[in-house]
Order: structure tokens, then sequence, then C-alpha cells
């Protein structure tokens, strides 16, 4: 059983909003259901005030989407509430989507305005599963998010989840995979690793240390029982005067008998000073290689600010002790928790879920606050690469009915009507939308939903978004604009009907 199965294995007919429901029985009751809606899923700010979000959760929302449908126990309490007719909970019976999806891949790189995903489908199947995808892909994008965010800030350094005893319930499933296709290495999160198949990583906790007469006692005790993967926690009492000293002393009696101790894990203090001088000792006493984990309510600027330290010392310094600062950070592993698994500072991506044609025929949302005024029509997205085909330079959100943009073409900011860009000469696009769903059958594949692909897909995605885009504070802001026949349909339904 994979962990999507294990979330959306049942019907989950009533995952939704009330609201969904009496809408549903409106469209029902007055013979709308059968109109066509188009509906985009999107986010109007990138999250964290950064420059870009990693679209994550695809898996799971069809998932939820194939499976959906409603129990009898489901029907019965809808009954129980006097609101719902016979006729409408008969259709909700035999309810299955029967539209068609069409979206971005796991993993990939996704900036404001931009469908996520893109639903075409009868208006009462459309407005049902609106709730459950929005649920699914707001928190998993927030959490790749937030995750590729800690990498970039770590380097070379590994990140593991840490975040299971502080995440929302059950909410902690989506989070670690959500973690894993932004970059994460492990969790210490063992249902999800079985489900995910991805490393368990953890070592003990302070209480083991302390329940022994003495540290050292309680590092031969674990060494005992796991000698081939042993990772001590060094911080209990004092990290430098004994811990360390205690760590290397098992250290050399694992090595006596042909194991090696793993490495050691600090959780409190100060992180980079204790890292340098933690690596500086084992290295000195023969073991070079050992793995440092440092945790402790640790995030991205944190982490930042630790890896600076290491990597810039104050002062007159060596050049080999440059090199040792260098194979510090080579050597570090970041267990990181609450503010992974959270988002930390951001509650919420904000994603929101607009009807954008009826029948074919576009229609808008009109609002007095210009970046709530919805984008218009059925749509793709068109991703600009330089003469190379490697580095991204705009994203043009364009009608599915129009040609495609060529360089050249002027481009209109989605929010500021007099902002505008020209794509550059020799520029390459392709479509970035995919078919995810085609009248009500799944036939987005395993390479453009998984895990796997997705944490590929989002580490080669960044490779290619240029390093100015991705700093953790104010970020060089990435091209996104409309096409100008959408531009031109956005400005005459906005005239038409204010």
């Amino acid at each position: 059983m994979t962990m999507d199965a294990l979330q959306y294995s049942h019907g989950r007919g009533l995952f939704t909003d009330f609201y969904q429901l009496t809408m549903a029985q409106g469209f029902f009751e007055l013979g709308m259901h059968y109109k066509v809606g188009t509906f985009n899923l999107f986010f109007r700010n990138n999250p964290f005030g950064g420059g870009y979000a990693i679209a994550a959760g695809i898996g799971p929302a069809l998932d939820y989407v194939e499976r959906l449908s409603f129990s009898g126990e489901d029907i019965d309490y809808l009954k129980e509430q006097g609101l719902f007719s016979d006729a409408f909970l008969d259709y909700l019976r035999g309810f299955r989507f029967s539209g068609s999806i069409q979206g971005m891949l796991e993993g990939t790189v996704v900036f404001p305005h931009e469908p996520i995903l893109q639903i075409e489908a009868p208006m009462i199947e459309a407005q049902l599963i609106e709730t459950g995808l929005l649920n699914i892909v707001n928190y998993s994008t927030l959490i790749a998010t937030k995750t590729s965010r800690i990498c970039i800030a770590a380097r070379q350094s590994s990140v593991v989840d840490f975040g299971l005893r502080r995440a929302q319930g059950d909410g902690a499933y989506l989070g670690t995979r959500a973690s894993i296709v932004g970059g994460a290495s492990g969790t210490s999160f063992v249902d999800a690793a079985r489900l995910l198949e991805v490393p368990a990583i953890g070592t003990h906790a302070h209480s083991w240390v302390q329940v022994f007469p003495s540290e050292l006692d309680a590092f031969r005790a674990y060494a005992k029982v796991f000698p081939s993967k042993c990772l001590l926690l060094v911080d209990t009492y004092n990290v430098l005067g004994s811990g360390v000293p205690n760590a290397i002393t098992v250290a050399k009696e694992l090595k006596a008998v042909g194991k090696d101790l793993v490495g050691v894990r600090i959780d409190s203090g100060d992180l980079a000073y204790l890292a340098v001088e933690t690596y500086r000792a084992f290295k000195n006493a023969g073991f070079p290689g050992i793995t440092i984990v440092l945790s402790n309510d640790l995030d991205e600027t944190l982490i930042e600010s630790i890896t600076r330290q290491i990597e810039a010392p104050l002062g007159a310094v060596t050049k080999a002790e440059i090199q040792l600062r260098r194979d510090v950070v080579a050597h570090l592993t970041y267990g990181v928790g609450t503010k992974l698994i959270t988002g930390g500072e951001q509650a919420a991506l904000g994603g929101v879920y607009k009807l954008v044609a009826v029948d074919g025929e576009p229609c808008i949302k009109v609002s007095e606050n210009v970046t709530k005024t919805i984008d218009p029509g059925i749509k793709e997205v068109y991703r600009f690469m330089d003469k190379t085909a490697v580095a991204f330079l705009a994203d043009v959100i364009a009608l599915r009915s129009e040609p495609k943009p060529v360089p050249g073409d002027r481009i209109h900011h989605p929010v500021e009507a007099g902002t505008k860009f020209t794509i550059d000469a020799g520029a390459t696009c392709e479509a970035i939308l995919k078919p995810l769903f085609h009248e009500g059958r799944r036939v987005a594949g395993k390479d453009g939903t998984s895990i796997k692909m997705g944490k590929v897909r989002c580490k080669e995605q960044l490779a290619r978004l240029h390093p100015t885009s991705q700093r953790l504070l104010n970020p060089q802001v990435y091209k996104v604009g409309l096409s100008n026949q959408l531009f031109s349909l956005k400005q005459e339904l906005i005239a038409r009907y204010t």
C-alpha cells in the first residue's frame, strides 16, 4: 500500500465544505449540472516572500479525484440534514468524476497566477472536488517550497524532516511527502518512510543518556545495540567537554571491531561553532568522514546564517582552516522540524479555485482589488528558455485557442496593466500544463506524479532558475505575463461588467 492509497483509499465524499454540496444540489435541481465549467487552481503571491513555489501534492490530488465517491453512511448523514432532495442524493450515490484535468507535474517550479491545475468538468463535479484539491495542493505546495528553501540555504549539506511531533495531526503524511519532493533526504516519521520508501532517520534522545550512570556508559550501550548504525547525541551535558570526547572514545572502540561510528547530533548551543570544533576533534582523532547532525528549531534563515558563519570565519585564517570548514559543511545534516512541517511563518499558501469559463465561453470575476480580478478563459502556460534550452527566462499564460507565443511578442503583467516585456530573440518554449485526467480516466503516469520523479524534477528545475530568483530575501521577480490575446480578453470582460 502506498501513502497516497492510505490517505485516499476511501471515497471521502464528505471531505468538502458544506456550501459545495448546497451549490451542487442547486445545479442539479435547476438542470445546470451538465454545464461544463473550467476552473483554475492557482495562487497570487509566492510563499515566504520568495521568488517561486514548488507544485506538490499532484499525486494525492489525483488519487482523491479518482476515488471520490459517497458511501451509504455519507448519504444517510446528508439526508439527516433535511436539506437535500432524494433525487440529488441518488445522484450522489452514483457519483464518479467524468471530467478532464490538466496541470503541473509533481515538483514543477511554479509562479503566481499560473494554473497549477485546470479542471474541465460538469459544474456539479468541478464544484464538488474544489475543497479537496485546495486542501491537498495548497498544503503540499507550501511545504515543498519551504523545504526547497531550507535545502538551498543548506548548500551541499543534507536536510531531514524531523516534523512529525509538531505537525497538524495526520497532515504529517502529506507534509512529509511534500518535504521529500522539495529536497529532503529522509524523515524521522517511520510510517511515512515505509509508505514513501524513503530513509527513516533518527538516533536516541537525551533520556537515553540520562538513564545510564554516565554519558560514556550510555554511548557504549547504544553502540553495543546498534554497532553498524550508531549516531550519538552529544549535548546532554557538555558538547565539547564530554559529549564529543566520549563519542570519539566509542568511535575508536567500534573501529577496533571493524565498525564505523556514523556520526553525532547536536541539539543546542552555538551550532556553527560547535559543528566546526566537533568536526575538528573527530578529524584530528582520525575520523574525517564523520556526519554531524544539527537540530534545534531550525529554518532556512538560521541555516543560511550557520552556513555563512562556518564558511567565512572572522579574521585571518589559513588555507587549511578554510578547507576544514568546507569539509564541515559537506559533512553536515540538518534535522528540521516545526518550521518545515508547519510552514513556519506562513500558515497557508493561499491558493484559490476560480471559474474561468462555462461551456467554453470565458468568464471573469472582477474586484476593486486588482490582484483578485481573475484571468479569464481556458489556458495554456508556456515556459521560455534561453537559446540552449537550459535557463528559464519567462512564463507566458495564454489562451489555449491561440497560437503559441514566439520571440518578439509583447507580454503583459498579470496585475500591473502598464507593465510589459518582450520575449527574447532565440528563446525556445514548451507547454507545461500536462494531461492528468481525460474524460474521467486518469492518464498521468507515475513519472508525472510520484515523489521520486517530483524530487528529481524539483532539483532539475531549480538548477535552471536563476539564483537571484532563489534568494531567501528580496528575490528577483521572475517574469510571468499574459499573452496579448488573453490580456485583451481580460480588458474586454472587465469593461463589459464594470
